[in-house]
């Protein structure tokens, strides 16, 4: 008797890259189906994870995501990784929101339209609104770590440029601890346009930078704020460093004068939300 074929996988919408299709880990895959954010197509999963989420799985099958129970070794050539923990997905590309979804009322207590604001952080007290842009950070691992840091500070949306600026991937999703289910994230073809858009909606633009006198302790940061960091190895672009209404830097002790762009992040983005408490 001839030895049947596996089942092949179904392609309802053209496949892109490794890094743009496929997310694993459970942490990871189950984060993005409850966020409802990230369109799922297809999750493939061994047998006791199967069993350990068929109520979720089930719910998944009717809403008309396909799932297949496989072997683990199915999961690792699929994924091309040993750490998927039992479960894949595959996924669309990653769904930026609209500049639009940040309105005038942004800075008057509602952070962005109430149908993107955070399900899992909407029973919370209102913070006040707070808008990360990052220019040109292209390493995926740092661009990752600056949207962890802005989840645990729950920001209102971050917004990042279209050229030279790392996307985010499924990679990114991972390296982030699914950061990326949480807040909307706004891609833009002109920063400096966006940047002046907050302005007028009356964010304060504050940036990190190096020659600045102002540390960041010292800085007014207790308004509606507009967060604009940038690449270590790039810098901040002029034009965007233009409309800044202050400038700030992260004080450092030891011979280096600057750190690291994610862990400078964390510091600011830490200190605003102390100041605007």
């Amino acid at each position: 008797m001839a030895k049947r074929n596996n089942k092949k996988v179904r392609r309802t919408t053209p496949s892109g890259s490794h890094q743009i299709n496929w997310l694993w880990g459970q942490e990871s895959v189950l984060e993005t189906i409850h966020a409802n954010r990230w369109r799922v197509y297809e999750l493939f999963v061994t047998a006791e994870v199967s069993h350990q989420h068929k109520d979720l799985l089930k719910a998944k099958r009717k809403d008309g995501v396909e799932v297949e129970v496989v072997s683990a070794e199915k999961l690792e050539e699929l994924s091309k990784a040993t750490d998927h923990e039992g479960i894949i997905a595959r996924v669309s590309k990653y769904p930026y929101e609209s500049l639009d979804v940040l309105k005038p009322s942004s800075v008057s207590g509602s952070d962005v339209s109430d149908s993107d604001v955070s399900k899992s952080h909407s029973a919370e007290k209102k913070t006040q609104p707070l808008v990360v842009v990052i220019d040109r950070v292209q390493d995926a691992f740092s661009f990752a770590s600056i949207l962890r840091c802005c989840e645990v500070a729950q920001v209102s949306a971050v917004i990042v440029g279209q050229f030279c600026q790392a996307q985010v991937t499924t990679q990114v999703a991972r390296a982030s601890s699914g950061a990326v289910n949480h807040f909307p994230i706004i891609q833009s073809d002109d920063l400096a346009s966006t940047a002046q858009h907050l302005k007028d909606l009356g964010f304060e633009l504050i940036a990190i930078d190096s020659q600045s006198q102002s540390d960041v302790c010292d800085a007014p940061l207790n308004l509606p704020a507009a967060l604009i960091l940038a690449s270590d190895t790039l810098g901040l672009d002029p034009n965007l460093l233009e409309l800044c209404d202050h400038r700030v830097r992260t004080p450092t002790l030891g011979k280096a004068n600057t750190l690291h762009s994610a862990v400078a992040a964390g510091i600011l983005l830490y200190e605003t939300r102390r100041q605007q408490r």
